[in-house]
Order: C-alpha cells, then structure tokens, then sequence
C-alpha cells in the first residue's frame, strides 16, 4: 500500500510539473514573439508590392500576390497569409503566431497518438517541448514574422493534409465527413505552400493511397477522395515551382546555382549536422526503446512520416541553398514520429518514464526560450 501511494504521488507531481512547465513555455513563447519585432522582408511584405504603400486592404494582398507569383516567388497562400498577419499589427500577430503554433502542437500530437489513447496531454506537451527544443532556428522559423507564416502557418496545413491520410489507414475509422469536397482545397494549399514540404506530402499521400487500393482497403468514395488529395496537392505543388517569378529569382542567386552536383550533396550533409542533428538523435532514441520495450514492429504510419521528412529533406537539393529555417518541417515530421514511439514504449511501463522525457524537453524548451528572451 505504501508502494502505491507513492506512485501516486509521483505520478501527481509529475503531472504538476508538466503542467506548470507547459504553461510557463507557452508564457515565454509569447513573450518572445512580443520581443522579435517585425524586420528584414516583414517590411517589405508590410506594403503593396505594386505600389510600394502600405497595406490598405485585402485587394492589395491580391494585387500583391499577382505581382510576386510573375516576379519573385511561387508561395502566393503562405505569403498571402504573411501579409494578412502584417496588416494586422505587431500584438495581434504576435497572439496569431502563439494560436498557430499551439494548433501546429495539437496536430503533432494528434498524428503521434494515431490510434492510440493513452497519455494523451501528455504527449501534447511532448509535442510542444520538441518542437521548440529541436527547432533548427527558433528565431528565423518561429519568432521573425516571415519565418512564421512561412513555416508554422504552412506546417499547419500541411499537418492537417498528413493527418487525414494517416487517419485512413486504420480501417476502424469512418471516413472525415465531407471529406471529398474539402480535400480539394486542403491539397491545393498544401501542394502550394512551401517547395519542399509541398511535393513530399503529395507523395505520401500518393504512396498511402496506392498501398490502400493495392490491398483493397480503398475503394468508393474513400478512393475518390484520396484521388482527389493526391491530385489537388500535386497542381498545387505544380503551381508553386512553376511559378514565372521563381524564375526572376533566381537571378540573385546566381553564385549558388553554380554549385556542382556534388557540392550540394556536401551542403545538404552539412545540413543534418547543423539542423538536423538534435531531432535526428531524438529519433534514435526513440527506436532504440521502442524496439527495446515493444515487440510489435514500428507502426506503418511512423514509417510514412519518416518517408515524408526524407522526401523533404531531399527536396533540398534541387534549391541554392539550405538555409536552416527550410529543415523546420522536416523536424516536425521526425519529432511528431519520434513521438509517436515514445509514447507506445514507455506509456506502458511502471512509474514515470514517459511523463520524465517529456518534462526533460519541455526544460529545454524552457531554457531555449530563456535565451532568446535574455
């Protein structure tokens, strides 16, 4: 009885701590995001980009976009959402970036608990404390506003798409409804979103539904829908790096796009070590004790989203450069599957591993957010 009681009391203190730690990391999310004003290309993004005045309206976003698909760059949604948030002022997009962030959370912790219900909050502050721990630059991914619109905002799309192609898979599931009139929307902005998240969230949608026709758990209208993702995200895909402006672009890149072959391939393994390298050890922890505690093999949707932060990273190599910003969601697609290991290894066990891990990442989130507040 003694035994159980203290148990009890661990168990009751460490979700104290999780709680206390989760609030204060939100706290200082939002503090930091209220310390990094708008700069660099949020001014530039502040005006009409055909008139050079200031925002006045959403006809100016429109125009703007217009303009910067036929003379810079193919992200008209994401940056679209970037101007919008601009227009609205420092505090107000200081409050969206926290609300976008913790919904980007929410998303993460919902595709690594896939079926599964145990330790739910938990995994959501697991969730939040990798995401700010790992995060390749807090700064210029999360806290600068054209990082944010760029990589959260577009994260979170992206995330709802995986989300419902994960979702397909458990064949207990009943289908989303209206499922095949929203898709259409939700894949375009996918595809049309970032230039390498985009296309290997496509392809994964692609790949999950082959496999689900293949085996013949996708047929009728969950096939038709699936179909029409896959389609809606590949234009949308199309659309971004076909852009005329991409083109214009590039003309300011011109030492970069003289790389070799092989002197982007040296770039892009520089890039694991510099952005990726804390995520990537995250995840092979998270192997080593699932194989070590579950005799079951690695969950068919975890291989799917370590497929889709493969194909992104990838990806990378057909741009100039790799700027660590661009591995933001490469990152949470391996944090979101890492977690998804965690809480089937250790959620089981006797005592409080699971809830010792997650207050181990939500301290260093902590002190992350310390620095830059500091």
């Amino acid at each position: 009885m003694k035994d159980i009681a203290v148990t009890k009391d661990h168990k009751s203190a460490a979700a104290i701590a999780i709680c206390l730690l989760s609030v204060a990391a939100v706290c200082m999310l939002f503090a930091a995001n209220i310390i990094v004003p708008f700069m660099m290309d949020d001014f530039w993004y502040s005006t009409d980009l055909t008139t050079g005045e200031p925002l006045s309206g959403l006809s100016d976003i429109i125009r703007s976009q217009v303009w910067h698909y036929l003379n810079w760059g193919g992200r008209s949604i994401t940056h679209a959402f970037l101007q919008l948030s601009l227009m609205s002022g420092e505090r107000a997009a200081d409050v969206i970036n926290t609300i976008m962030t913790l919904v980007l959370v929410l998303e993460m912790g919902i595709l690594a608990g896939n079926s599964y219900g145990k330790k739910k909050p938990v995994l959501y502050a697991l969730m939040f404390g990798m995401l700010i721990a790992l995060c390749p630059n807090l700064r210029m991914s999360m806290l600068w506003q054209a990082g944010c619109a760029n990589y959260v905002y577009s994260s979170v799309w992206i995330l709802a798409f995986y989300i419902v192609y994960i979702r397909a898979l458990d064949p207990d599931k009943k289908d989303l409804p209206m499922a095949v009139i929203f898709l259409l929307p939700l894949g375009l902005i996918t595809g049309w979103s970032t230039e390498n998240m985009g296309p290997s969230a496509c392809a994964v949608a692609g790949l999950i539904t082959f496999m689900m026709f293949k085996k013949g758990t996708a047929k009728g209208m969950k096939l038709v829908w699936m179909i029409e993702g896959v389609i809606a995200s590949l234009a949308g895909s199309a659309i971004c790096i076909l852009a005329p402006g991409n083109s214009v672009r590039t003309l300011d890149s011109v030492d970069d796009l003289a790389l070799t072959f092989p002197e982007r391939l040296l770039q892009m393994l520089k890039g694991i070590g510099d952005y990726l390298f804390p995520a990537l050890v995250i995840l092979v922890f998270s192997i080593i004790i699932y194989k070590s505690n579950v005799k079951d093999k690695i969950p068919a949707f975890v291989l799917y989203l370590l497929l889709g932060a493969l194909l992104s990273y990838g990806a990378m190599i057909m741009s100039p450069h790799y700027p660590d910003r661009a591995a933001f969601g490469t990152c949470v697609l391996i944090e979101a599957a890492s977690g998804a290991l965690m809480v089937r290894a250790l959620s089981n066990e006797k005592g409080n591993r699971f809830e010792a891990v997650t207050i181990m990442m939500l301290l260093s989130s902590v002190l992350v957010l310390l620095y830059v507040l500091v």
